[in-house]
């Protein structure tokens, strides 16, 4: 299990801190499951360092498979990815369980809808133990071992492709407009593959897409620990 934890937190990883840049600006394309996003709502990505997405709001869904297992996750952003939540549903050993995470600008808070556990760590967007893609520089690229693969068509989204070796575990990332559209990673020979089923651009989130449960005492972790 320890494994399969090593491999969920480079997901999160990608999600709350690693993709926070984009492709191309000059990547055009359309896909029957988005909205087309106008000049309004594509952020300047030279005039707001901490956005993290170049649309302004939305929702995405994938499926993650490792050992197995099947796990979906929908992914709700606003503010430019300034605000964003995640919440996981899987099924193992015959038990649903539900997990979620709100970055809320401030700190990005975890916990478990049945064992009723939380956490929550500050949230630091100029942290440089994350990976600006839309700003990536050869220092990071050579610290992390991260490598530009090119490009490639996800969901009808032409994606700049990065890999990532560290630590023993391996990733690649398809990031379109700072947002992970497809990854794959591989950790102590477990290995672990997230897709694209739909993205919404120019959708609001749910009310309560962002909310922090008051029935959920918050153990605060150091950021050096994250």
């Amino acid at each position: 299990m320890k494994k399969v934890a090593l491999l969920m937190s480079l997901v999160v990883f990608a999600f709350m801190l690693s993709s926070c840049g984009g492709s191309k600006d000059d990547k055009k394309s359309e896909t029957t499951d988005s909205t087309n996003v106008n000049d309004k709502e594509t952020v300047d990505k030279n005039a707001d360092s901490n956005a993290l997405y170049e649309v302004e709001k939305g929702i995405i869904e994938y499926k993650m498979e490792t050992m197995g297992m099947v796990s979906n996750l929908v992914v709700s952003w606003k503010d430019f990815g300034k605000m964003s939540s995640t919440t996981t549903t899987m099924n193992m050993m015959g038990f649903n369980t539900t997990s979620y995470m709100v970055n809320d600008g401030k700190y990005i808070y975890s916990w478990d809808a049945t064992t009723k556990q939380g956490s929550k760590v500050k949230f630091n967007p100029s942290d440089k133990g994350g990976v600006n893609y839309r700003n990536v520089d050869a220092e990071q690229m050579k610290k992390m071992n991260m490598k530009n693969e090119g490009t490639e068509e996800v969901g009808g989204k032409m994606c700049d492709v990065y890999s990532m070796n560290m630590d023993g575990a391996t990733s690649k990332t398809w990031v379109w407009k700072g947002i992970a559209m497809k990854m794959e990673s591989s950790a102590s020979g477990i290995s672990m593959k997230m897709e694209l089923v739909k993205i919404q651009e120019d959708v609001e989130p749910a009310a309560d897409a962002f909310e922090i449960p008051s029935d959920i005492v918050f153990e605060e972790i150091s950021s050096k620990m994250k």
